[in-house]
């Protein structure tokens, strides 16, 4: 599975650092769940202009799902979301 956060690189980064039970990794496989970011590992040798034309940005990330439990699994993906999401401001007008 592979998605964007909302933000920057940055963010793809602290996101995936959140993340509890999805191990950071340089490239998926296996029984367990992982997480990369693909403009710093299968992608970091290519020339960003080129990265930017197959669709691959800083804000990717991507999941390969492993055996573990779907609850556990879901929940983490909400941890590491709320870690980067951006407070709603409200004006009062």
């Amino acid at each position: 599975m592979t998605f964007e956060v909302k933000g920057t690189g940055e963010d793809a980064r602290r996101a995936s650092e959140a993340m509890r039970l999805f191990r950071l990794a340089p490239s998926l496989g296996g029984v367990d769940s992982l997480v990369s970011i693909p403009v710093l590992t299968s992608h970091a040798m290519i020339e960003p202009a080129h990265r930017e034309k197959m669709g691959v940005t800083e804000q990717m990330i991507r999941l390969s799902v492993g055996i573990e439990n779907v609850n556990d699994l879901i929940a983490d993906l909400e941890h590491a979301l709320e870690a980067v999401r951006v407070p709603q401001t409200v004006e009062v007008g």
